[in-house]
């Protein structure tokens, strides 16, 4: 699978040690620092008639923003597609019509925005300027000069001044709320939530995906005070249990009163039925604020065509055959419970063997607590990006399931060959999960990758 495996193009390599060593937050909220980064593109026609699909929200807006992508490319509309964290490489993150940012495109535009960045903090060098503002405007700039008639693109963290709120749009999809980045957001659901909000314009459109009903309330008062129209995806969509069988989910859908019928998925879980229940409520609605006639009929088949077809790398992905290999780059103890669950529905007679590790600032008593009660056998291991120390991973797992049969690898390569053996042996089906360096840096060393050149952000 050649996504794991990383590009050893030099100049590449350069560029991205450039943006991954900038400071990783600014001086404080920097809108005005992006709208300086951005000040010729603010210039073009381009920039002034762009209506944007924005997408905030606790989890799933990765594979929210690349189906609402893959609709429109059906539909013969080009978006330019911004989303985060990359996985192995940082073009991920950036995509016209589905493809990468080019070297040469991200070279150029490493280069454009680092430049600005150095006359900005010359003129004002108490104001730094962040590594998320920094990757927002080489996006946005290749964007423009790609002449995409749309973006769809993934706010960084909450809403009210993350940096994607510079980007004009009023149709906004609200993915999920937990408690996350209490520091930055709130302590607070309702806290956290209004911020999320405030990625949108007053007298836009927030489509809510699954969100606690109380919580709905609370932010529809929210949004009445600034005129935006909030729709909870529940209200005017339905889908049916997911069916698994031997690779693609396939489960019911209505929207709108639309009925899609049964539609076949490469993501699997109830979470993608309803993700893509939102991404096709949050498309109809920037096609009717945008003035674009499409028939229920067309509607339907680019929809059931981007859902067959859409894969989103490290979301319950099979990275491995024989045996079987999963991956999930989960890192909350709700998204590894999704995670946990659709592999019991996706191999309910099959024995599972776990291959575990947390980042050391995630709650990993909370992920365990999850993932644990799925698994028949477990390896513990440590990623080597930010791995909480495998003894203290040994430590948590015998707290929560004494009974259940335990080895622990220090390295994460021994960990995922002893898991291959064990599992060819036992005719066990093996889980990769408990964050995105774990999950990542196992799937690169299974398809011959070095995880300790691995660069993330």
């Amino acid at each position: 699978m050649s996504f794991f495996r990383s590009a050893t193009a030099p100049e590449l390599i350069e560029a991205t040690a450039q943006l991954l060593n900038l400071p990783r937050s600014g001086t404080g909220p920097g809108l005005h620092r992006m709208l300086h980064l951005l000040h010729d593109v603010r210039q073009s026609p381009w920039w002034h008639n762009l209506e944007a699909i924005k997408i905030t929200g606790s989890k799933g807006k990765g594979s929210t923003s690349a189906l609402i992508s893959a609709i429109l490319r059906e539909l013969g509309i080009t978006s330019g597609l911004y989303t985060s964290p990359h996985l192995v490489q940082f073009g991920e993150r950036i995509q016209v019509a589905g493809s990468p940012i080019s070297v040469g495109d991200l070279v150029r535009g490493v280069h454009a925005v680092l430049r600005s960045r150095e006359e900005y903090e010359a003129l004002y060098p108490g104001d730094r300027i962040g590594a998320f503002e920094i990757f927002t405007a080489i996006a946005l700039r290749h964007f423009a000069a790609s002449r995409v008639t749309t973006i769809v693109s993934e706010a960084g963290i909450g809403g009210r001044y993350d940096s994607t709120r510079v980007i004009s749009g009023g149709v906004v999809a609200l993915t999920s709320v937990e408690l996350e980045h209490t520091t930055l957001l709130g302590k607070s659901l309702d806290f956290i939530a209004f911020d999320k909000a405030d990625l949108c314009p007053d007298g836009g459109t927030i489509v809510a995906g699954v969100v606690a009903s109380d919580l709905l309330r609370r932010l529809q008062g929210y949004c009445d005070v600034r005129r935006i129209e909030l729709i909870p995806v529940a209200s005017s969509a339905s889908v049916s249990p997911p069916v698994y069988r031997d690779g693609p989910m396939q489960f019911s859908m209505t929207c709108d009163g639309i009925d899609f019928g049964v539609l076949s998925s490469r993501l699997q879980g109830e979470h993608q039925a309803w993700n893509t229940a939102l991404a096709v409520t949050t498309l109809r609605r920037w096609l009717a604020r945008t003035g674009r006639s499409t028939s229920d009929e067309t509607l339907k088949i680019a929809v059931r065509e981007a859902v067959r077809t859409i894969e989103w790398p490290g979301r319950f992905q099979r990275v491995w055959t024989n045996p079987e290999v999963i991956m999930d780059v989960g890192h909350t103890p709700q998204s590894v419970r999704g995670v946990a669950r659709t592999m019991r529905l996706v191999y309910p007679n099959r024995r599972i063997l776990l291959v575990t590790g947390v980042s050391a600032d995630k709650d990993a008593a909370g992920m365990l607590q999850e993932l644990l009660p799925a698994a028949d056998a477990v390896i513990c291991t440590q990623a080597c990006h930010k791995g909480m120390p495998v003894q203290d991973v040994v430590d948590l797992c015998r707290q929560i399931r004494p009974d259940l049969l335990l080895e622990s690898r220090g390295r994460i390569e021994d960990a995922v060959d002893a898991a291959l053996d064990q599992a060819s042996q036992d005719e066990m089906v093996v889980l990769i999960a408990g964050g995105l360096f774990l999950a990542v840096e196992a799937a690169v060393h299974l398809h011959g990758g070095d995880p300790r050149a691995l660069r993330f952000f």
